[in-house]
């Protein structure tokens, strides 16, 4: 192959990770419920919104849902540049928030979400719009641990229980900085986790734009658009490596 067409492989190919990453409504990234009301059982509703973007109707308790991408599968969480979204200020209450599906490289996977409503380490907007250099200073709260198989933690201990909010002396998100982002491939962890409720088979994606709980400071309704998830540009390139040379791959067999 020429130099000419390879250069325009290699761009192609930037082309459509990037835009799959930064571009509302596409490919890449997917709307779903994570849990239905606790009472009623009402799902919680998932809209487009006239103007783009879409709306995260959370009416009642209980009702969860996520806008999440692959896109970071196989990434450090030290190797993350970017992460935002665009939200509608006149939404009174914290979210949506961050969730990663983390493992540990023994077997155990977990859930690290970060604490919007810790103002004093998010300057304005930044819970929304954030870069590594923030999220490593960020409480990291560890969910969905397996009561069986455990989470090894950054000190070495493992944990067979969630370090959720209110534990003391929490870890930050800089000291998991060199745990891999990788969903589980079969369901783990309890109704609260950030699988596809309604899919066919188990679904999870690695980043997730959380709205709702239980809590009553996460009830609302969200209009959002433009979610981004973009890791830092070594490791973007090292996964268009891994397409590009399975496309050769495939050319040669062919």
């Amino acid at each position: 192959m020429r130099m000419a067409q390879w250069s325009a492989l290699v761009l192609w190919t930037i082309g459509c990770w990037a835009g799959s990453a930064l571009a509302d409504d596409v490919p890449g990234w997917h709307a779903f419920v994570i849990r239905n009301a606790t009472g009623s059982g009402n799902p919680p509703a998932i809209t487009d919104h006239p103007s783009g973007g879409k709306v995260f109707g959370i009416t009642e308790g209980g009702q969860k849902a996520a806008w999440a991408t692959s896109l970071l599968d196989g990434t450090r969480i030290g190797d993350i540049q970017t992460l935002s979204i665009v939200r509608d200020p006149s939404v009174t209450g914290w979210g949506p928030y961050m969730n990663f599906w983390v493992t540990d490289g023994l077997g155990g996977y977990a859930v690290l979400a970060n604490e919007p409503s810790h103002t004093w380490e998010w300057q304005p907007g930044t819970a929304y719009n954030t870069t590594w250099n923030i999220l490593q200073n960020a409480t990291a709260w560890v969910y969905e641990v397996s009561n069986t198989v455990g989470f090894k933690l950054p000190n070495g201990n493992t944990t067979y229980t969630n370090l959720g909010a209110g534990t003391p002396n929490p870890f930050k998100f800089g000291d998991f900085a060199n745990y891999l982002i990788s969903p589980p491939t079969t369901p783990w962890g309890g109704s609260g986790a950030p699988d596809d409720l309604n899919a066919p088979t188990y679904t999870a994606y690695g980043f997730n734009w959380v709205f709702g709980d239980t809590q009553t400071n996460y009830v609302g309704g969200y209009l959002v658009s433009e979610p981004s998830a973009v890791p830092e540009p070594s490791t973007a390139l090292l996964l268009l490596a891994g397409a590009t040379g399975f496309w050769f791959y495939k050319r040669r067999r062919g």
